[in-house]
């Protein structure tokens, strides 16, 4: 393909009419044409990433075989949009290290982390002869099809893994009203960006030091309307157990003490269902802290529960966690230990 579908351009389809002459070019505006229109929809609608299979296996040397690693069948669209299919499950050399082109350039040096990516390509096979031989077909034989396949890329990792990717938006206002359509229409705005130079679909990390595999990390995903549909009654169940009820906070944070004494004030927590009246009845919340000891969990008032806290004996910040088995919510405490 050529080199400027990753470019933006005005587009152009043949115009048919009765003594069109249909010659290699016109055939080829046509290919082009719905080429262009895909890789658009892939590129800004679906994203770029793996949109299924894909995983990846390590197995350890043992026994006299080298460690090996194996990526599986799936499919992905690179970020131009072009789709990459691997059909059956491919062994990836984990010794050499490639150029962007899969060629081998060297040895991977010991103990190193390697990043492995995927990268479509494109191979001209099926020669068949040319009945009307001209300079682009020479010696009267020419490539009659086009196999879009893909190659396994091998660089060696330069830094840690990407963090989780969080919210996008500077802020997210509720209810839904203008300054929520102002905050999206502008992250629309600034969402163009050219295509990367690099169009690899990265699928994961490997350091052969430790023999760690990380594919979640470097890895971007597809998120097709299943997906979609699955994340959003995944998160509906836990909207629904947070609004049956809530664990929330009263009073006791930010106090200090010295090092193996207890706080001056409780520490207190409620449980309300969702119209704020308090929840009674069943098992104490768990008051846990990261060090020091909790005495007596008791209730001064309906749904209301307190402790005191005795620091642990390392001076500093220290932090006490409670929970409690009706609520997905957990109420995190402070204190100084001076």
């Amino acid at each position: 393909m050529p080199v400027d579908l990753a470019q933006l351009v005005a587009p152009e389809r043949n115009r048919y009419f009765y003594g069109l002459l249909m010659d290699a070019e016109r055939f080829q505006k046509d290919q082009d044409y719905f080429n262009r229109k895909r890789l658009l929809l892939n590129r800004f609608i679906a994203g770029s990433g793996v949109v299924c299979g894909l995983g990846l296996t390590y197995v350890a040397a043992a026994g006299g075989k080298p460690a090996s690693l194996t990526l599986a069948p799936g499919a992905a669209i690179d970020h131009i949009g072009r789709e990459i299919i691997v059909p059956a499950q491919t062994p990836i050399d984990i010794t050499q290290l490639t150029d962007a082109t899969g060629k081998p350039t060297g040895p991977v040096p010991a103990n190193a982390t390697i990043l492995v990516a995927l990268a479509y390509v494109e191979r001209k096979t099926d020669a068949v002869a040319v009945l009307v031989p001209d300079c682009d077909a020479l010696n009267n034989c020419a490539p009659s099809t086009i196999a879009e396949g893909f190659v396994v890329l091998v660089s060696q990792a330069t830094g840690a893994a990407p963090p989780a990717p969080g919210c996008p938006f500077g802020k997210f206002p509720l209810p839904p009203a203008a300054a929520l359509q102002t905050e999206i229409a502008g992250y629309v705005a600034d969402a163009y960006g050219a295509a990367p130079s690099d169009a690899s679909i990265a699928l994961g990390r490997l350091d052969l030091s430790s023999g760690t595999l990380d594919a979640v990390s470097d890895r971007p995903i597809v998120y097709d309307n299943t997906l979609l549909y699955h994340m959003i009654v995944c998160l509906a169940a836990e909207v629904a157990q947070l609004a049956g009820t809530i664990l929330s906070y009263v009073s006791g944070d930010n106090q200090s003490a010295k090092a193996g004494n207890a706080l001056a004030k409780p520490l207190v927590v409620a449980l309300l269902d969702a119209n704020g009246n308090p929840v009674t009845g069943g098992a104490a919340p768990q008051f846990t802290p990261a060090s020091g000891s909790v005495g007596t969990v008791t209730s001064p008032s309906p749904g209301q529960y307190q402790a005191t806290w005795t620091l642990g004996s390392t001076k500093g910040q220290q932090t006490l966690t409670v929970s409690d088995t009706q609520s997905k919510l957990t109420v995190t405490f402070s204190a100084k230990a001076t």
